[in-house]
């Protein structure tokens, strides 16, 4: 597995990328306050013109075209 650095807007734009979250991870499920929690959150990094910030590291795997895993 090779680590790099990037945007997550740059990550995740583009037409022909689709996302699926598996079975095993769907149980940590986010409810109404986690998600306003986040939220406000980013709404501070906007108001504080901050350029980036690290929210943690997200593990993915290409799957060929088609799949349907």
């Amino acid at each position: 597995m090779k680590g790099s650095e990037t945007k997550m807007t740059s990550f995740m734009e583009g037409v022909d990328k689709r996302y699926i979250i598996p079975i095993y991870q769907r149980k940590y499920d986010w409810k109404l306050d986690n998600c306003r929690q986040l939220y406000d959150y980013l709404k501070k990094i906007v108001r504080d013109k901050r350029d980036s910030h690290f929210f943690g590291s997200i593990v993915s795997s290409l799957a060929p075209n088609g799949s349907k895993n």
